[in-house]
């Protein structure tokens, strides 16, 4: 695989830290719920949500893992990236419209669900449109 001519740019490093930490803890805590690793009371969001069909599990794990692959890659430099966080994203609004359309009227969370979907969706979106600026740009091999 040919190699980038540009040099990377001094915000790479702190932008893909950034994207690693927040997959990082998504994939802690799917790992702590899934696993019941955690103490009871433990403050997993995974477990605060209403992931009853099989198919809202898949993709919550689907968009954790392929974010946090795209977060290391992306730290790699390597340009599968932008199509790890492209899925990413796409399974995180999949996760997003089945849990809204799925939760209760009153989901008692210690923050509204209304804030915590589209945190979930902004990071894969930031991370894709990051990651498809610097392929554009040729940072990325």
């Amino acid at each position: 695989m040919a190699r980038s001519t540009e040099p990377a740019p001094s915000h790479l490093v702190p932008v893909a830290l950034i994207l690693l930490v927040w997959h990082g803890l998504l994939a802690a805590d799917y790992v702590i719920d899934r696993f019941a690793l955690g103490a009871p009371g433990w403050p997993a969001l995974m477990a605060l949500m209403p992931l009853d069909a099989l198919w809202l599990n898949v993709t919550w794990a689907l968009g954790v893992w392929l974010g946090l692959v795209a977060a290391l890659f992306l730290m790699l430099r390597d340009d599968a990236s932008v199509l790890l966080f492209f899925f990413a994203m796409a399974f995180e609004v999949a996760l997003a419209l089945g849990v809204f359309l799925a939760a209760p009227p009153v989901l008692m969370l210690p923050v509204p669900l209304a804030v915590i979907l589209p945190v979930l969706v902004a990071f894969p979106l930031f991370g894709w449109l990051y990651a498809r600026s610097l392929n554009r740009r040729g940072c990325l091999h």
